[in-house]
């Protein structure tokens, strides 16, 4: 360990106030573990729309939803914000249209929409008025002209909505034509944009009901399906997933249990993650049930829309922050060189956020190295793991850990791990757990064990086994494992890890290939800090050398790699390489890479490809 190193290890870490969570480990006698909390989840309010509606009672001018305004030249200007009181009308007055029009809970509401303050009060609206609601990926609907949208024409014709609500009618215009039913109602900000039988957002929202429908919300059933969310479809076509405002609510309460203060969930929080996808849609449910305040980022983690990102971070100090590995690598480039920046992002921040999966153990450390060289203190970089199915985190590192793992169960979640090869493979019971999947009775037979426990599909084991509270880490996922040649399993997400591990600062992302073949090989997308400040030679030396410690300390076949090469274009999100959350689907990759995938093991390599 450098002397540097050491300074940043041994700084004072700002304080954070976790709650008392505790672990109990339990052996069963076929080799599985049930991890679970030690204390108990503490009882909470079921009904999301009953908080939010009494937020709005209690500080009515608070800001619910925050986004700037279109500056007339493509770009944004100041902040437009939406207090909960003007949210909850707006959201009124959309579960009184709805009830008026006789919307039915078979017949859900999709919205085809940007995060935006009226993106929001359509949730909330449709749930108010117990009509299911489902927000689509806004890819489905602008990159889909040359398959005909075929993904959004599934979610159509799987969930059948009665009402179709488009912020930008001009923008899904081509799309709705394309895919929508005959007798759905279609909503949209230009209607005329649509076509002559579209409803104009105005005459929605023209009769606010807060009384009356606040009166229906204190009779809605929690566990009835509130919202449909999407699956990434990273494995075939999106599944529709039940939520419930119970486990909505349930997924918050765990959290907030576990985190304490560590996540400012009440407090302000800037975020640019789809409500389509559970990772921005539990952010907005637990804000919401909280009473906090969202503040939309119209900035994205790719090099050519991050500098909005940066432009809001230098203008809101914030006490907790979240965002994708992507856009961690970004924002590391970013701070290192602007100090002015640094001052503002570290004046306040007490705790940052990551998917378990995926953030590099060197990205994680030099993000504290920055925070003690500017602050003189670290501060709490927190993982948390859960998926779509489980409401959002059913595990967080709730205590002070440098160590990059997926952390441990919250309240009221259980972890069963199976053994699976050499780690464990995960399934989990929670209040936040859904009930099933939308019309689909097979995924659902399929995704429980005959105790009842969700397959998560995930591989993870301790960073100590024999000291359990250090913690899990992620290994991989079970559908990134492959065969070799000689039918030798390899897992990719563990090997994966491993090679950002051995070449911090290099690599921005990457695919570890190797189906059917004698040898593992890389396709690779290096850090572009690091291609400016090296140049492609140097870190292609870099590379290899990190790749040669890789090998020497992991010899043997399915971990060991012997061919690379770098990839030039970026992932491709109309080509599904790339998803919403910014991570990487390994099988689109190779898929759409095929060619790529050949030069890399062609017999005779040529000048593209490292040979380690």
């Amino acid at each position: 360990m450098t002397q540097a190193e050491m300074d940043w290890r041994a700084a004072p870490c700002r304080p954070v106030r976790f709650g008392d969570v505790g672990l109990v480990v339990t052996d069963r006698p076929d080799g599985s573990r049930v991890l679970s909390a030690r204390a108990a989840l503490q009882p909470y309010e079921r009904n999301l729309l009953k908080t939010f509606w009494r937020w709005a009672d209690r500080d009515p001018d608070r800001t619910w939803i925050a986004r700037r305004e279109p500056d007339g030249a493509g770009g944004r200007g100041d902040w437009a914000r939406l207090s909960y009181g003007e949210g909850r009308s707006r959201a009124s007055s959309i579960a009184a249209w709805l009830i008026r029009r006789g919307a039915r809970p078979e017949r859900p509401v999709l919205i085809l929409s940007e995060n935006s303050p009226a993106h929001a009060c359509w949730l909330f609206g449709a749930m108010a008025a117990g009509v299911p609601v489902c927000s689509v990926s806004v890819n489905y609907s602008t990159l889909g002209a040359g398959d005909d949208f075929s993904r959004l024409r599934h979610v159509v014709d799987l969930i059948r909505p009665g009402v179709i609500v488009a912020e930008h009618g001009h923008v899904f215009a081509e799309a709705i034509r394309a895919v929508a039913p005959a007798d759905a109602v279609i909503v949209a900000g230009d209607a005329a944009a649509v076509g002559p039988h579209a409803v104009e957002f105005s005459e929605v929202l023209d009769r606010p009901d807060v009384a009356g429908i606040g009166a229906r919300i204190d009779e809605l059933d929690p566990t009835a399906p509130a919202r449909y969310l999407l699956t990434s479809g990273s494995t075939g076509l999106p599944k529709a997933v039940i939520h419930t405002q119970a486990m909505m609510t349930g997924n918050t309460a765990s959290g907030f249990q576990a985190m304490g203060d560590a996540f400012a969930w009440d407090g302000e929080v800037l975020d640019w993650l789809p409500w389509s996808h559970i990772a921005g849609s539990s952010l907005l449910t637990n804000i919401s049930h909280l009473g906090g305040s969202l503040y939309i980022d119209d900035g994205r983690p790719t090099a050519e829309a991050f500098g909005e990102t940066l432009r809001n971070l230098r203008e809101l100090p914030l006490r907790f922050y979240g965002t994708m590995p992507l856009g961690y690598s970004l924002l590391a480039d970013a701070l290192e060189m602007d100090e002015a920046l640094r001052r503002v992002f570290f004046r306040e921040l007490r705790a940052m956020l990551f998917g378990g999966a995926g953030l590099p153990q060197a990205l994680h450390d030099r993000f504290q190295k920055l925070a003690v060289q500017t602050t003189g203190q670290r501060f709490v970089f927190v993982s948390g793991y859960g998926s779509t199915e489980t409401g959002s985190a059913i595990s967080y590192t709730w205590w002070e850990s440098d160590k990059v793992g997926i952390g441990l169960p919250v309240p009221g979640a259980e972890l069963k791990l199976v053994p699976a090869g050499q780690a464990y493979e995960v399934r989990v019971k929670a209040a936040s757990v859904t009930p099933g999947y939308f019309n689909d009775p097979a995924r659902d037979a399929e995704a429980f064990d005959e105790e009842g426990w969700l397959r998560m599909g995930d591989l993870a084991d301790f960073h100590d086994r024999d000291d359990p509270l250090q913690g899990l880490y992620f290994a991989g996922r079970t559908g990134e494992q492959f065969k070799l040649g000689n039918g030798a399993f390899v897992s990719g997400g563990r090997v994966r890890g491993l090679i950002l591990a051995a070449c911090p600062g290099l690599i921005r992302d990457l695919v570890v290939c190797g189906d059917g073949r004698e040898q593992l090989g890389l396709l690779v997308w290096a850090d572009a800090a690091a291609w400016t400040r090296l140049g492609p030679d140097g870190v292609s030396r870099a590379v290899r050398e990190g790749l040669v410690r890789h090998n020497a300390d992991h010899p043997g076949q399915t971990e060991r790699v012997g061919r690379l090469m770098f990839l030039e274009e970026p992932p491709s999100v109309a080509g599904q390489e790339l998803s919403d959350k910014g991570s990487i689907n390994r099988s689109a990759v190779v898929r759409r890479r095929a060619d790529a995938v050949d030069r890399l093991f062609a017999r005779s390599a040529g000048p593209e490809v490292i040979v380690v």
